[in-house]
């Protein structure tokens, strides 16, 4: 691509990002993008992955049916198994209108726990997945899980392969990066520069250096996805800093050159929880790019950084946030789902940028809070 194919792209419409499922998001963002590299900082239980899993996967899935898009979802915490159940009860909601059950004269949210059998009653008795939902279950599985995640057999092979490359064992940066090379190969080809260099003998010796790469289809989008970058495994007795420094390193290089989506998911410092740090930022108070653990490479790198928090959280103490109302005169919540994401940082527009979002962590949807 040049610059003219490039703008005629443009006129086409074929430069715009995908949707990220929050309007509001997508527009301040212009949704997500080739070549670039997304990180989103939290302290733990916060809905991290949640989140990636929304705007990063399930939204691109559902609002671009069209999209040609892959993902290698290098998932070190959450198993493939408890993955395709959590998306299940997503599609139960979204295809189904099912967000909760009723057992035994009692509401339950529709939630994997429930389609896994792991659910107990009052009684501490199993409950039972409904003959009904089962029956959808069956329907999901072959119309989504299949089609998004592949079929394994009953030993964990794949047999069918889908649109997720799903990694659970864990990796090195340099693992990772030889894998995404493979596929980049796979897909299409590197150009090549050849050059030569003069060694300490004053003897020259040809080299060969990626100067581009051509994909075998110009629409055809890569996101890869690693939750979370502080459970790769450590290389060249490294420290934590300098392995997921090194890992951004690598994610540059394949972003500039295959124009590959990065998408990482990373804890905050511990200093986040400092109380007077928070009565001195009142309810204006949020995570930002200086709260990230283990690394500052990794910030500078992305395109765009998010920080999530969670103000609903009684040891922070915080009444209101952002002008909207946490508890009220009964210090009873009042958004119970309350989740605010920040843009910290962002290269091609104006941050920080603000969103107060409900979150049902259990269907794995999140939406706008109205005022």
């Amino acid at each position: 691509m040049n610059f003219v194919s490039a703008f005629q792209k443009g006129k086409e419409g074929m430069n715009l990002g995908l949707p990220m499922g929050i309007p509001p998001l997508t527009r301040d963002t212009l949704g997500t993008q080739k070549e670039h590299i997304y990180s989103i900082a939290a302290p733990p239980k916060v809905g991290k992955t949640t989140l990636i899993d929304f705007i990063f996967l399930l939204a691109i899935y559902m609002l671009s049916p069209n999209a040609n898009v892959e993902w290698i979802y290098y998932s070190f915490e959450i198993s493939r198994i408890k993955k395709e159940f959590k998306f299940a009860a997503f599609f139960m909601f979204r295809d189904f209108g099912i967000q909760f059950f009723e057992h035994e004269g009692k509401q339950y949210p529709i939630s994997a726990d429930y389609l896994m059998g792991k659910l107990l009653d009052d009684n501490n008795k199993p409950i039972v997945v409904h003959t009904e939902h089962e029956e959808q279950l069956r329907i999901i599985y072959r119309t989504r899980i299949i089609p998004l995640f592949g079929e394994y057999n009953i030993r964990g092979e794949r047999i069918r392969k889908g649109k997720i490359d799903f990694i659970e064992h864990r990796e090195n940066p340099t693992g990772i990066r030889n894998y995404i090379l493979t596929y980049a190969r796979t897909n299409g080809k590197f150009i090549m520069e050849k050059y030569t260099i003069i060694d300490k003998n004053g003897d020259k010796e040809n080299k060969e250096r990626i100067i581009g790469y051509q994909p075998n289809d110009e629409n055809k989008m890569l996101i890869v996805i690693t939750d979370h970058v502080r459970k790769l495994i450590r290389e060249r007795n490294f420290s934590m800093k300098e392995n997921i420094d090194k890992f951004a390193e690598y994610q540059v290089e394949l972003r500039n050159i295959c124009k590959f989506i990065f998408v990482n998911v990373i804890h905050t410092n511990r200093n986040i929880f400092d109380i007077e740090r928070i009565k001195y930022a009142g309810e204006y108070f949020y995570p930002s790019s200086e709260d990230v653990k283990d690394t500052g490479n990794l910030s500078e790198d992305s395109n765009v950084l998010f920080t999530m928090f969670n103000p609903n959280d009684d040891k922070y103490g915080i009444k209101k946030h952002f002008g909207l109302e946490v508890v009220d005169k009964n210090d009873k919540l009042v958004h119970p789902n309350y989740r605010s994401l920040h843009i910290v940082e962002a290269r091609d527009f104006e941050a920080p940028l603000h969103y107060q979002l409900n979150m049902f962590g259990n269907i794995n949807w999140f939406n706008p809070i109205k005022k």
